[in-house]
């Protein structure tokens, strides 16, 4: 039976990286013009081809309850949600309050019956409770933190998941030249993007268990990407 969902939180308190960041979203994603329409497509195909290596990396079955952070419209969720057809408690933060609008409007849509609950929020400070979600998401959000910011959100992870948990990543590689990789980071408004070792040692300092690598594919652009999966401590 799926569980009382938190109350929203629509006005968190934002440090300035995530200020940024979610301005480049709302106008980007909010927008009217051609290249948001094409954001907005670019997003709904990435749904659903990440679902599938999500449900597959996660081992998703239709009890667990999922939070997406960095959840975009919620098409990952969505997509998940319906291949798993769950009625656990499934769940996504953003800090675009345009995505989150969107996404919501996408869900009532497409969704019938139970649909993925989406909230405007911080993933520095989640506004949930301890031990909650069987598994968290983390898609193509880490190269907007700053190495400080990750510890933390990754530490918030670890408080909000059950014992025994799943956590769930995938990031852009830095496998290119730096000047490609530092261009990635200015039209994205970005912050830094780590190789395998560094998430590694990163989720193993929260306190998971030995992060397994997978396999996915970014289908809107030619870049490999960082991809993890691990086990928080039962005890």
């Amino acid at each position: 039976m799926r569980s009382a969902a938190p109350c929203a939180l629509t006005s968190p308190q934002l440090s300035e990286s995530e200020t940024v960041t979610r301005s480049f979203y709302d106008r980007w994603i909010g927008g009217s013009g051609f290249l948001s329409a094409l954001g907005r497509s670019i997003f709904r195909l990435s749904g659903v081809v990440y679902s599938r290596a999500f449900v597959r990396a996660a081992r998703l079955n239709s009890r667990d309850s999922v939070l997406d952070i960095g959840c975009g419209m919620g098409t990952v969720l969505i997509a998940a949600q319906k291949k798993i057809r769950s009625n656990a408690l499934y769940l996504g933060i953003d800090l675009s309050q345009q995505m989150i609008l969107k996404g919501k409007l996408k869900a009532s849509r497409t969704v019938a019956g139970n649909s993925p609950e989406l909230l405007v929020g911080s993933a520095l400070s989640l506004p949930f409770g301890k031990s909650l979600f069987d598994v968290v998401l983390l898609s193509h959000v880490i190269k907007y933190l700053t190495d400080d910011q990750l510890n933390l959100v990754l530490d918030e992870t670890t408080r909000v998941l059950k014992p025994g948990g799943r956590i769930v990543l995938w990031e852009f590689n830095p496998v290119f030249t730096p000047l490609l990789t530092r261009l990635v980071l200015r039209c994205s408004r970005a912050q830094k993007l780590r190789n395998p070792f560094e998430l590694k040692f990163a989720l193993e300092t929260a306190g998971y268990n030995s992060p397994q690598s997978f396999r996915i594919i970014t289908p809107w652009l030619p870049w490999s990407n960082v991809a993890l999966v691990a086990q928080i401590d039962s005890i």
